[in-house]
C-alpha cells in the first residue's frame, strides 16, 4: 500500500510536468500560427515569449526547492535571475530582441495591475484598529529611508538631490509580495496572534508601499520639471524670436548674401577653414537659450522665484490632482455598475483595471507622470469602500492577471540590467546605498513601535520583516528610465535612471531572499505562541501561585489555632464536669 502511494504521487508529479511542459509549447505554438515570422528565433514576440516561459519555469522551480527551517524562496527572485541572464549570455541573449517599446509598455501595465491590486487589498478597519502604531510604522521608516538615500546618493553617487530622493522613495517600500506569505506562515502556527503583529504587519506594509508611490510620484514631476526635454526646442526658438536675435538674423541675410557673391576664392576658402570655429562659438552660445528663456518668461509676468515654486509644487499638485479624480471615480463605481446586475464582479473588475491602466498612460502623455500611479491605487481602494463581500472576489480576479503579468514585470526589469551598463563602481557604491539606508531604516522602525506595548523581542522581529524589497521596487523602479527615453533627455539623465534602475535590482536581490529567511528563521523564536503567556500574564501566574500558597498557610494556621482552640475548651468542660461530680 505504501509503494502504491509513492507511485500514485510520482504519476501525479509527471503528469504536472508534462502539462506545463504543453502550455509552453502552446505558447510559442499559438502566436507562431497567428503572426508568423515574428515569433521565429530572433524575433521580438519569440523573445518575450521566451523570457516570460523560462522566467515562470525558473521561479517555480526557486520556489519548491526545499531549505530546512526557512520558508521559501519566492518565485520573483528566481523570475529576476532569468531576466538578467536571458539578456546578458551571449549564446541564449534572447531579451536582446525584445523591442525596448513593447517592454516599456508591458512593464507599464503591469505597474497598474499591481497599483489596482494594492489598493484593493488595503483594510480601513486594520488602519482604525492601530492608527497610531500603524501610521508610525507606515510613515517614520519610509521617509527616513527616503532621507537618508537622498543624502548618501548627493555624497556618493554624484546625484541631483531631487533624483536621490527620488531613489529614495523607490527603495523606501516594503514589498508585501515577499512579507505577507512568510507573516500568515507564521499567524496560522499562532506566533504573535495575541498582540496582533502579523495584522499590523500586512496593513502597513500595504499603505507604506502607498506612501513610497506618492513620495515618488511628486518626485518624479521635480525631478524631471528641471531637465531639458525635447519639447523645449520650441520654447527656445519662441525665447530667442521674442528676444530678437532671429530678428537680426533674418535682416542681416540679405547683407551675407550680396557680400558672398563678391568674395574672392580666397575668401571662400577661408570661410570653409573656420567652419569649424563658427560651429564651436554657436554651441557656445547655445548654452545661455536657459537665460533667454528665463528671461522671456520673466518678461511676461514670471519671475524666477515664481518658476522655481512651479517646479516645486508641479509634484504635490499632481498629486493632490490624482487623489481628486481617484474619489470621483471610486465614488461613480459605486454605483456602476449595480451590484445587482448580472455579472457586476467581472465587470467592476475589467472597469478597475482598464481605469489603472488608461491613468498610468495617458498621465505621461499629458506630462503629469505623478498623478497616474496614485490614481491607478486610490480609486479601487475607494470603489471598494461600498464593494462589500464582492471587494475580495474582484481582488482575487486582479489577483489572477497579477500572476500573469508577474513574470512579465519581473523578466523585463531584468533583461533591462545588461553587464555592460553596470560596472563594478556602480555595484559597489549601489549595495553601499542599500546597506547604510536599510540601518537607517532599522532604526528608525525600532523607534516607532517603541511606545507601542511590544517587548524586545517583538521589535526585532518587527524590523527585521520591514527590510524585503521587490514588488514596488520592480514596479517604479524603471518608471524613471521610461520617462526620460519618452521625453527625450539628454544621456545624463538617462544615465542616472539606469542606475536607479540598478540599485533598485540591487535591492531586490539582497533583501528579498534574506528578508524572507529571517522572518522565517526569526519569527518562533522572537514572537509568543497563543498558546504560550507572555511575560505580564506569567508574572502574574506567579503572583497568583504565591498568594494561593500564603493563603493555604494562612488556612493551615487558622486550622491548628481552632483545633486549639476546641481542644481547650474540651478540655474545660471536661475538667468542670470531673469538678460536678
Amino acid at each position: 500500500m505504501e509503494d502504491r502511494t509513492i507511485m500514485e504521487i510520482t504519476v501525479l508529479d509527471v503528469k504536472t510536468f508534462v502539462t506545463w511542459l504543453l502550455f509552453l509549447v502552446i505558447s510559442l505554438a499559438v502566436p507562431w500560427a497567428v503572426i508568423g515570422d515574428d515569433v521565429t528565433p530572433y524575433g521580438n514576440l519569440f523573445g518575450l515569449i521566451v523570457l516570460v516561459d523560462v522566467c515562470l519555469v525558473f521561479g517555480w522551480f526557486l520556489s519548491i526547492i526545499p531549505i530546512p527551517k526557512l520558508p521559501p524562496i519566492p518565485p520573483l527572485v528566481g523570475m529576476l535571475i532569468a531576466g538578467f541572464a536571458l539578456a546578458n549570455i551571449p549564446v541564449i541573449n534572447v531579451g536582446y530582441y525584445i523591442r525596448s517599446d513593447w517592454s516599456s509598455a508591458l512593464r507599464t501595465i503591469a505597474l497598474a495591475v499591481i497599483l489596482v491590486k494594492a489598493g484593493l487589498d488595503l483594510d480601513s478597519s486594520a488602519l482604525n484598529k492601530m492608527k497610531g502604531t500603524c501610521i508610525r510604522l507606515t510613515i517614520i521608516p519610509c521617509i527616513v529611508e527616503a532621507a537618508t538615500c537622498g543624502w548618501v546618493c548627493y555624497l556618493l553617487l554624484d546625484f541631483p538631490w531631487a533624483w536621490g530622493f527620488l531613489l529614495g522613495f523607490v527603495l523606501g517600500a516594503v514589498t508585501p509580495a515577499v512579507i505577507v506569505p512568510c507573516v500568515l506562515s507564521l499567524q496560522n502556527k499562532g506566533f504573535g496572534v495575541k498582540k496582533g503583529i502579523p495584522s499590523l504587519v500586512i496593513a502597513a506594509s500595504s499603505f507604506d508601499d502607498v506612501l513610497a508611490i506618492s513620495g515618488f510620484s511628486v518626485l518624479l514631476g521635480i525631478a524631471f520639471a528641471d531637465v531639458p526635454l525635447a519639447g523645449d526646442s520650441v520654447k527656445v526658438v519662441k525665447a530667442l524670436a521674442d528676444s530678437g536675435v532671429l530678428l537680426n538674423a533674418t535682416t542681416a541675410i540679405p547683407d551675407v548674401v550680396t557680400t558672398g557673391m563678391a568674395v574672392t576664392t580666397e575668401l571662400a576658402e577661408l570661410a570653409t577653414t573656420t567652419f569649424a570655429e563658427l560651429t564651436t562659438t554657436a554651441v557656445v552660445n547655445a548654452t545661455t537659450l536657459a537665460d533667454v528663456a528665463v528671461t522671456t518668461a520673466a518678461a511676461e509676468g514670471m519671475s524666477e522665484a515664481g518658476l522655481l515654486a512651479l517646479k516645486i509644487f508641479r509634484g504635490p499638485m499632481e498629486m493632490v490632482g490624482g487623489i481628486i479624480i481617484s474619489i470621483i471615480l471610486g465614488t461613480i463605481l459605486w454605483c456602476l455598475p449595480d451590484s445587482n446586475q448580472k455579472g457586476a464582479v467581472k465587470a467592476r473588475t475589467i472597469l478597475v483595471i482598464s481605469i489603472g491602466i488608461f491613468a498610468t498612460f495617458a498621465t505621461r502623455i499629458w506630462q503629469v507622470p505623478g498623478a497616474g500611479p496614485l490614481i491607478a491605487i486610490v480609486t479601487p481602494f475607494v470603489a471598494g469602500m461600498r464593494w462589500g463581500e464582492t471587494k475580495a472576489q474582484i481582488s482575487k480576479n486582479v489577483g489572477y492577471v497579477w500572476w500573469i503579468f508577474e513574470p512579465i514585470l519581473f523578466g523585463l526589469i531584468g533583461a533591462e540590467i545588461t553587464i555592460d551598463t553596470f560596472d563594478s563602481e556602480t555595484i559597489g557604491l549601489g549595495i553601499a546605498v542599500i546597506l547604510i539606508c536599510l540601518i537607517f531604516r532599522t532604526a528608525a522602525t525600532f523607534i516607532s513601535i517603541s511606545f507601542s506595548g511590544f517587548d524586545l523581542k517583538e521589535k526585532i522581529f518587527l524590523c527585521l520583516a520591514w527590510l524585503p524589497k521587490a514588488t514596488v521596487q520592480a514596479a517604479i523602479g524603471g518608471a524613471a528610465l521610461d520617462t526620460a527615453r519618452n521625453s527625450g533627455v539628454s544621456p545624463e539623465f538617462v544615465k542616472l535612471a539606469e542606475t536607479i534602475l540598478a540599485i533598485s535590482v540591487l535591492s531586490i536581490i539582497i533583501t528579498a531572499p534574506l528578508g524572507a529567511a529571517a522572518i522565517g528563521i526569526s519569527g518562533p523564536k522572537l514572537l509568543h505562541h497563543e498558546d504560550e503567556p507572555e511575560e505580564a500574564e506569567k508574572d502574574a501566574e506567579m503572583g497568583a501561585a504565591e498568594e494561593e500558597e500564603e493563603a493555604e498557610d494562612q488556612a493551615v494556621v487558622e486550622s491548628h489555632e481552632m483545633e486549639e482552640t476546641e481542644t481547650k475548651v474540651e478540655d474545660e468542660e471536661t475538667k468542670v464536669e470531673s469538678e460536678d461530680s
